[in-house]
């Protein structure tokens, strides 16, 4: 169960961090390869590479979340919870749908994402709800981020992307943090 200390502490956060990051990357992947009649023992071998670096990255997600979510008074809700969201902060009053990329989500999945906080925000006006993306689809857009408002089913939603958001969470100890994430992946890939 994930609970908010009462007195922040860096070292700490750094110490969960690192254990759950540990777990996250140590975890097995699938190997098993999706079978095509036009399957070839070079187009496997590239279907591995590709299906690894998936897997990957669906890590570095949940790694994101894991970073974002354990930070002072925000919750990772990992899967399950009921909103369908992936952070949530009580005190700050924040609902956050994350996503690692601009790109990450298709026009459908968008829409639903959207809706979901948005009938979030129907229930809970008082939340301020973010549809966030760490990385743009350049460097320059991602230090540069941005945070824009839109009505989405007459709900105010926020869009964060970039450093914008990352700052809007970690506050002035983004840097550190990022550092310190960058050199555990390191450490356990």
């Amino acid at each position: 169960m994930n609970t908010i200390e009462l007195v922040f502490s860096i070292d700490n956060y750094f110490e969960k961090l690192d254990n759950s990051i540990k777990i996250i990357l140590l975890r097995k992947e699938k190997e098993i390869l999706t079978y095509d009649i036009l399957d070839t023992e070079k187009s496997k071998k590239n279907k591995l590479i590709c299906l690894k670096q998936k897997q990957y990255q669906m890590k570095i997600g949940e790694i994101w979340q894991e970073v974002l979510g354990s930070y002072k008074d925000y919750l990772n809700l990992k899967t399950g919870h009921p909103s369908g969201l992936d952070i949530l902060s009580h005190t700050k009053k924040v609902a956050i749908e994350l996503k690692n990329r601009t790109n990450t989500d298709n026009s459908s999945s968008k829409k639903s994402n959207l809706d979901k906080l948005a009938i979030f925000k129907k229930s809970n006006p008082e939340y301020i709800c973010i549809y966030a993306n760490i990385n743009c689809d350049t460097e320059e857009k991602t230090i540069k981020g941005s945070i824009k408002k839109i009505l989405h089913n007459k709900s105010e939603i926020e869009i964060h992307t970039g450093y914008e958001f990352i700052k809007y969470i970690l506050e002035q100890n983004y840097i550190s943090i990022i550092d310190f994430v960058k050199k555990t992946i390191d450490k356990y890939t």
